[in-house]
This record gives C-alpha cells, sequence and structure tokens, in this order.
C-alpha cells in the first residue's frame, strides 16, 4: 500500500467518523504530493461546501462564507459558490444595519395664567326712595343636555403580511433541506467510489488488473458523474433558499404604513335637538 493510498483511506474513516478537520490535515497533504489528484479536490470542495451549508442555514454568515471561501481553492465550478458567497455578504450587510432610534415626544405643560385681581372700589350712592314695583315671575331655563360622542368602530384588519412571512419561510426551508438531502446522496456515491477505488488500485498507478474490478469502478464513477447533474439542483435550491432568506429578513425590517382610521361618528346637533351622523375619511 503507497503512502496516498493510506493517506486517502484514512482521511475517508475520519470523515465517516464525523473527524472533518482531522481529514482535511491528511487531503491536504495528498495534493501537496499530488497537487492534480481530482478526487481529492472534489472531496475537499464538498465537505467545506456541506460545512458552510450548515452555518449558512444556522444564519452565521460569517464563518459560512469563510467555509465558501475555503470550498473556492479546490472547486473546478466555482461560480455556484461565488453567488452563494455574495448571498452571505448581504445578509451580514442586513444585520449590521443599525436601527432607527425611537424618539420619545414629551408634552410641555401649559401654565394657565390666573386672572389679576381688582382692587375692591367702594362708591356711594344717592339715597333713593323704595317704590313698590311689582315683580314678574321668573321664567326657568331649560338647558338642553348634550350627550357624548358615539363611534362606531370598524374591525381592525387582519395582519396581511403573515401569510407571505409563513410562505417565504416554508420555501426557504424546503428547498435549503432538498440541497442537504441532496448533497449527503452526493458524498454517500463519492465515498463508495473512493472506496471501491482504494480497492481496485491499492497503488495508486491508475491501473486497474482485472475486469471485473474495472466494471466495478465503471459503476460506481457513472453513478458519482449523474448525481453531479443533481448538485445543480442543490445549488439552484440553495440560492432560492438564500433569497427566501432575504425577503424574510426585509418584511422583518420594514414596517407597514399605518391607514388612517375612518368610520360613523355620532354628535349632538348643534342647530336642533337629536344627533348629527358623520363620516370621517
Amino acid at each position: 500500500m503507497t503512502k496516498l493510498t493510506k493517506l486517502r483511506e484514512d482521511a475517508t474513516k475520519l470523515l465517516n467518523s464525523g473527524k472533518g478537520e482531522e481529514a482535511v490535515v491528511l487531503l491536504k497533504q495528498i495534493l501537496t504530493e499530488n497537487p492534480n489528484d481530482p478526487i481529492t479536490k472534489v472531496t475537499l470542495t464538498d465537505y467545506w461546501s456541506d460545512e458552510a451549508t450548515k452555518l449558512y442555514a444556522q444564519k452565521n454568515y460569517v464563518e459560512a462564507k469563510k467555509r465558501y471561501q475555503e470550498a473556492l481553492q479546490y472547486a473546478a465550478k466555482s461560480d455556484l459558490i461565488r453567488v452563494q458567497i455574495q448571498n452571505c455578504d448581504e445578509f451580514i450587510k442586513a444585520q449590521q444595519k443599525p436601527e432607527t432610534p425611537i424618539q420619545t415626544v414629551k408634552e410641555e405643560s401649559k401654565e394657565v395664567p390666573a386672572a389679576p385681581v381688582q382692587n375692591p372700589v367702594t362708591t356711594s350712592k344717592p339715597v333713593q326712595e323704595k317704590k313698590d314695583i311689582p315683580l314678574e315671575p321668573k321664567k326657568e331655563v331649560v338647558k338642553k343636555e348634550t350627550k357624548p360622542a358615539i363611534t362606531l368602530k370598524q374591525t381592525p384588519a387582519p395582519n396581511r403580511r403573515l401569510v407571505p412571512k409563513v410562505l417565504t419561510a416554508v420555501i426557504g426551508l424546503g428547498a435549503g433541506g432538498y440541497a442537504y438531502l441532496l448533497n449527503s446522496q452526493y458524498q454517500t456515491k463519492l465515498n463508495d467510489l473512493s472506496s471501491i477505488s482504494q480497492t481496485t488500485d491499492p497503488d495508486g498507478d491508475n491501473i486497474i488488473l482485472t475486469q471485473s474490478a474495472f466494471n466495478q469502478w465503471e459503476t460506481s464513477y457513472k453513478d458519482v458523474k449523474s448525481f453531479q447533474n443533481n448538485k445543480i439542483t442543490m445549488y439552484a435550491c440553495l440560492g432560492v433558499a438564500g433569497a427566501a432568506a432575504i425577503t424574510e429578513i426585509i418584511l422583518l425590517v420594514t414596517k407597514p404604513k399605518s391607514k388612517k382610521q375612518t368610520g360613523f361618528n355620532l354628535h349632538p346637533s348643534t342647530q336642533n335637538v337629536g344627533l348629527a351622523l358623520r363620516y370621517s375619511f
């Protein structure tokens, strides 16, 4: 067993046991010995992309961007990874945007000036003789009763932004989950191909001695190639999930404009006895 084969086998075991950082060290050693090894580059690209996708789903966009940049070093097709890096930058800017402070308006108390006090002045009037004057009956003044205004309130309209928020979240979660499933299936096929390559070509010289071993390797290789088409769908789903997350942030940050309340108001009539109906636009 050659040194490169031993390193690849140890790296595969570490990846399967969840020790990705240790596996990356071994895979980089393989690239040091053989910089053009396509299987090692694909393995590193998928590992860093998978780690970035997990952090992206957790909304940890700073760390996700670092993983995507690591994957970009080994990716054969880097367009979709660059798109995810741009999405991370947009989310980071949105998270760092300061919120507008709420201004509190204080009511100033109004001072009512006191009425001036007049000095009492005593005046003397000439004394007149009292005469008997017939008293007229006093007229009783009937006070008009006023009733408080009655406001007919309209039923508050339901929150119209709730449905877009829920729909956006469902689309984002569905697209992200499907992308994660496709990536897991592709990683499994790739690990199978690596294991078969080590079995059929232990020397690492790209020469398979028996026809049956070659057929086994060719079948596994075709499976990996067929799943590479699904990676385009996976990256598309990641793009949809990113767009859904941006839309969700916009819906959360922006506030709906308040509508002017309209309705019918009942007020006491000023011209005659009764109530007056008025509609406010």
